[in-house]
């Protein structure tokens, strides 16, 4: 618990509240019983005969203790949900914020099923169960306390009778904790162990079906069907089996425990009987037992409950904490000022892991403010690691990167991302209009300046053509349905709105049709004057203009220079992919061999 009350020490002043209204009400509880008591112990003394004032009384105030008891807990609720909400929105809120600062290693190193159960489960279960458990836990608890200690009073040797079944019942209960890591094959597995293979099953779980989701497409095509998807199938069989073995280990001490605890007369019964016959106790007494000893202990019922679900919740809270605990992307102290907008890379060096091979091999250039200047090679040479170091996605694992004179390290996150623009092939939509999406690039932007910027790369017209044009809703949800180069022109769109010294564009043009591609490159042409741009391409046409070409290969720089040079290189690997770019497009479906084409059908 102490996790829980880590992340809500914010909230220590609805908690507080709502845990002493909630004792103040559950104390209230036993008033009716002990008030019958009186009633029926007046009526034995008196007989059936006696003047009804007394009754009266009693009976008013049970229901002011019923009212009373209504307004304590109600208030208790009302105080744990404000406190529970608010939490629920800092929590996410912050781990929002925190994710965004963390490195791309935390990324490549979890699942999205990981973080989304994080964010949305995790937190849930915390708000839950401060909005709806912190009242019951505290009634759960002060219930059985204030009964027993009444009874206590009454009669100590009934009292000893009605605890002998919350003492079997809390034996039961560590039985049944203490072989829980057996009931899943885990012996010796302790508590938290358990609830980390659980929480463990559930993210592998939501992680497989946001990968079946994502690849909805392939299985439609190939005529697939969820059992065919075999780490999903897997995932979910593992989490029931994991589920069922631990509610079979558990059942029959559970049902122990409620029979004994909640049957508990059962142990006051033979006593009551004993003191009856020797005339050390009366009837009113014992039907005050018999109620109290089964109605009220059932609140330990309850507390036991919260208890299991406390440790569920503590595993979560672990894991949010983990989140936050995490080191941030470093940001430095005070912040540089770049001196002009030059960009050197220093023997830049990188590795994903610790563990893994290097990607990037001491490579070094300088980029004069206001050149174009592309990277090309292979599949996997590193071209989008290095682009993705320049825009401080990542930090290089060896030498630095400076911009201005100053390392980019030094500039902080939020500078770099104001300096460098960045266009990569993967465009993400966020679940709002047209207007909004293109105003991330800008929170401050006037609508004109946003028409100006989605004119420049080539899709205002495409937006106003939509149902309510730039009011129109898209992303995942959206009243539309974007194609790949739609998304990218509204990313060029952002970076075009932004009006950064430096953009980054990976293979920018990548999903755009031949009009549009050389609408949006004749609007670059426009929108990039006096800037820096630096471009990945695979088709080398569209950066035959580059003042220079780095050639990339396994993670270094194999050749540089403008096209000219380098096509007259015939030895050098810029001349062959030249030829096989030209060669491809000649290529027709023609030039397909017909007994190909015929095996291929």
């Amino acid at each position: 618990m102490k996790e829980v009350i880590r992340l809500a020490r914010g909230k220590k002043k609805e908690l507080m509240s709502s845990a002493v209204l909630a004792a103040a009400g559950s104390m209230l509880t036993i008033v009716p019983y002990i008030l019958i008591y009186y009633i029926i112990q007046y009526y034995i003394r008196n007989g059936a005969g006696a003047p009804p004032g007394t009754v009266i009384r009693l009976i008013i105030w049970g229901f002011a203790a019923v009212a009373l008891r209504y307004i304590l807990t109600t208030s208790a609720f009302v105080f744990s949900h404000i406190a529970a909400f608010d939490l629920l929105y800092k929590i996410r809120a912050r781990l929002a914020r925190h994710l965004g600062t963390l490195p791309m290693g935390y990324w490549s190193r979890r699942t999205t099923g990981h973080v989304r159960k994080i964010i949305q489960e995790d937190v849930e279960m915390i708000e839950n169960f401060i909005a709806h458990h912190v009242p019951d836990f505290v009634s759960g608890l002060v219930v059985p306390v204030v009964t027993l200690g009444y009874l206590y009073f009454v009669d100590w040797r009934l009292a000893i009778a009605a605890t002998v079944p919350l003492v079997i019942g809390l034996m039961l209960m560590k039985l049944m904790y203490s072989g829980s890591g057996r009931a899943v094959g885990r012996a010796g597995s302790s508590r938290q162990e358990m609830m980390k293979l659980y929480h463990d099953s559930l993210e592998d779980m939501h992680s497989r079906t946001v990968e079946y989701v994502q690849g909805m497409p392939v299985v439609k095509v190939f005529n697939l069907t969820v059992s065919s998807f075999q780490k999903l199938k897997a995932s979910i069989t593992r989490y029931g089996e994991l589920v069922e073995k631990w509610s079979r280990g558990g059942a029959p001490f559970w049902a122990g425990f409620t029979s004994i605890v909640l049957g508990g007369g059962i142990f006051i019964l033979p006593v009551a009987l004993i003191l009856l016959r020797s005339g050390q106790t009366d009837v009113p007494t014992v039907i005050l037992f018999l109620l109290l000893g089964t109605g009220c202990l059932s609140g330990a019922v309850k507390f036991m409950t919260m208890l299991s679900g406390s440790m569920m919740i503590k595993e979560g809270a672990s894991r949010i904490r983990a989140v936050l605990d995490t080191e941030s992307m470093p940001e430095p102290v005070s912040l540089s000022t770049p001196r002009g907008y030059e960009l050197k890379l220093h023997q830049i060096g990188f590795r994903y892991s610790d563990d893994s091979s290097r990607v990037l091999d001491n490579i070094s250039i300088t980029v004069p403010e206001g050149q174009f200047i592309a990277f090309v090679g292979p599949s996997g040479a590193g071209k989008t690691t290095l682009v993705q170091l320049i825009a401080r996605i990542w930090d290089a694992t060896d030498g630095r990167i400076t911009i201005g004179e100053e390392d980019i390290r030094n500039l902080g996150s939020e500078q770099v991302n104001r300096i460098v623009g960045t266009v990569f092939q993967d465009v993400q939509m966020l679940t709002a209009n047209v207007r909004d999406n293109i105003r991330m690039g800008n929170t401050e932007a006037s609508d004109t300046e946003i028409i100006a910027a989605a004119k420049a790369a080539a899709i205002h017209d495409f937006v106003t053509s939509l149902p309510r044009g730039y009011d129109t809703l898209i992303g995942e949800g959206g009243e539309v349905h974007l194609s790949g180069g739609e998304k990218q022109r509204i990313s060029i769109a952002r970076v075009i709105l932004n009006n950064p010294p430096i953009i980054l564009l990976d293979e920018a043009t990548a999903y755009a049709d031949a009009e549009n591609e050389t609408r949006i490159q004749k609007a670059f042409s426009n929108a990039t004057q006096d800037k820096t741009v630096i471009v990945i391409a695979h088709r080398l046409s569209t950066v035959v203009k580059a003042h220079k070409i780095y050639v990339m290969d396994g993670g270094r720089i194999v050749q540089q220079g403008n096209h000219e040079h380098l096509g007259n290189d015939t030895g050098g690997l810029y001349h062959k992919m030249w030829q096989a770019h030209t060669n491809a497009g000649k290529w027709t479906f023609t030039d397909f061999p017909s007994e190909g084409l015929e095996k291929a059908v």
